[in-house]
C-alpha cells in the first residue's frame, strides 16, 4: 500500500472551491473505490464525493464547514494495490488543474468557526431536512425535533440550524454587542455575486402586466378531473417558450467583449425554486422542443430535485431566459425581478386570484394575476418588451383545455 492524497476535483462549470458539508467516512476506517467520502456544496449544488482508491483512510484534510479550493487536498488513503515504494503523492509535487495552481500540504483550506457539539443528537425521522441538513445538526448537536423549519412547508434549512446553535455559540464565545455572523459560502455566496454583477452591469428595467387566467384554470380543473393534475408553471413556460418564438432578441445575451448581442437558438428556460439552501435556478434545456406534458414532468423533477439538493451542477447553468413564480409562495401580486446574468430577461408571476375584470362592458369577479418582466435594456427597448409581455398575456389567455 502507499499513501495517495485525493484533491479537491474540478466539478465543472468553473467553479473554484466548495464547502465541505459533512465526511462519509472516518480516519482508519476502510474504504471502496467509488463509495461516498464525503458531501460538498459547490455554488450550485450540493455533490457526493466518491474515493478514486480502495484502501484505509488515513487522513481527512478538512472539517465539515470548511471552504476547500479546487486542487486542495481532501484526503489521504492507503491505497490498495499501490506499489509500497511509490513516493506519497502528499510529499511529492502537487497535481495542477486546468485553470489553477499548484497548492501545499493544506492550501486552499479556510477554516470556519464551528460549534463544538455537546452531544451527537441523532435527528429525528420524521422531520423535513436534506440529508447535509440532518448531518450538519449532528455536526453541531441540535435536535430537528425541536427546530421549526422556515423553508417552504415547514422544510428545516441550514440557517434554521444555525440558529438553534446560536446560544451554543453565545456559550462559547459571548458576544457585547449582540451581534451574530454568519459565514457566507457555497450557493449562499454564488447568488450574492451573481446578484451584484445583475445590478452593477446590467441597465435593467421592468414592466407588468394583467393576464386574464379563466381558460388556465379551467384547464387545470380539467386535467384535475382526469386523473392528471398540473401546477401553473408548466403553462407559465410554455407560454414564455411560444412569446420568445415571437421575439428571439428575449433570448439572447450581451458580449460585454465585444459589443455584440448574440441571439441564442435553443431556449433553455431557468426555473427559479426556492430551497433550503437558497434560490437556485435549475435549467429546462430545449424547452421549445417540448410539449406540456413533457414540460411539466421535466420542471417538477428539477423543481424536487433542486429542492432535494441531488441535481449535479451541469443542470444549474446554460439558461437563456429565466421564470419566477412568486405567487407560488403567498398571496404575492408582483415585484420587479433581477435578470439572471448573462441573460436578457427574467419573467415573474404574481398570485391567480379572483380579479375584478370588466368582460363585454360588464365588471366580473375571474381568475388573474401579474406579470413583470425586467429586461436588460442593451438589447431591447421599452416597445419591443411591451410587444414581447402582449404576446405572452395573449397566449396565457388563449390557453385551451
Amino acid at each position: 500500500m502507499a499513501d495517495q492524497t485525493f484533491r479537491l476535483p474540478d466539478l465543472g462549470e468553473g467553479l473554484t472551491e466548495a464547502q465541505l458539508v459533512a465526511w462519509r467516512v472516518q480516519e482508519g476506517a476502510h474504504v471502496d473505490v467509488n463509495a461516498p467520502l464525503c458531501d460538498v456544496e459547490t455554488a450550485k449544488a450540493v455533490v457526493v464525493i466518491p474515493s478514486p482508491w480502495a484502501g484505509t483512510v488515513q487522513k481527512l484534510h478538512a472539517r465539515p464547514g470548511d471552504s476547500v479550493a479546487v486542487g486542495a487536498p481532501l484526503v489521504t488513503i492507503a491505497a490498495q494495490g499501490a506499489p509500497a515504494s511509490a513516493e506519497p503523492a502528499a510529499e511529492a509535487a502537487p497535481s495542477t488543474l486546468v485553470g489553477y495552481g499548484p497548492g501545499g500540504p493544506e492550501a486552499g483550506i479556510r477554516r470556519r468557526a464551528r460549534v463544538a457539539p455537546s452531544a451527537a443528537v441523532e435527528p429525528s425521522t420524521d422531520v423535513r431536512a436534506a440529508p447535509f441538513v440532518r448531518q450538519m445538526a449532528k455536526e453541531k448537536g441540535v435536535d430537528l425535533a425541536q427546530v421549526t423549519g422556515s423553508g417552504p412547508g415547514g422544510r428545516i434549512t441550514k440557517a434554521d440550524v444555525d440558529s438553534a446553535a446560536a446560544p451554543a455559540a453565545a456559550a462559547s464565545a459571548p458576544s457585547t454587542d449582540g451581534e451574530r455572523r454568519i459565514s457566507v459560502v457555497g450557493i449562499r455566496k454564488a447568488i450574492a455575486r451573481q446578484m451584484v454583477r445583475s445590478v452593477s452591469t446590467i441597465p435593467q428595467f421592468t414592466e407588468f402586466a394583467i393576464f386574464d387566467a379563466t381558460n388556465l384554470m379551467a384547464a387545470r380543473e380539467q386535467r384535475k378531473a382526469s386523473g392528471r393534475p398540473m401546477t401553473p408553471l408548466p403553462y407559465f413556460i410554455a407560454g414564455v417558450v411560444k412569446a420568445v418564438r415571437a421575439y428571439p432578441l428575449m433570448n439572447s445575451s450581451w458580449d460585454e467583449s465585444r459589443d455584440e448581442i448574440i441571439v441564442k437558438q435553443p431556449i433553455n428556460v431557468g426555473v427559479a425554486v426556492n430551497t433550503s439552501q437558497g434560490l437556485l435556478v435549475p435549467v429546462l434545456r430545449g424547452a421549445d422542443k417540448l410539449e406540456l406534458e413533457a414540460i411539466a414532468e421535466q420542471s417538477a423533477h428539477l423543481v424536487d430535485g433542486a429542492r432535494a439538493g441531488t441535481l449535479p451542477p451541469g443542470q444549474m447553468s446554460g439558461g437563456t431566459i429565466t421564470v419566477t413564480n412568486v405567487g407560488a409562495s403567498g398571496p404575492v401580486e408582483t415585484g420587479t425581478p433581477i435578470i439572471n446574468p448573462p441573460e436578457c430577461c427574467v419573467v415573474a408571476f404574481g398570485a391567480i386570484k379572483p380579479r375584478p375584470m370588466v368582460v363585454n362592458g360588464q365588471v366580473l369577479a375571474r381568475s388573474g394575476a401579474w406579470i413583470s418582466i425586467s429586461v436588460d435594456h442593451r438589447i431591447v427597448d421599452g416597445a419591443l418588451a411591451t410587444e414581447f409581455l402582449t404576446a405572452l398575456v395573449a397566449e396565457l389567455e388563449s390557453i385551451r383545455a
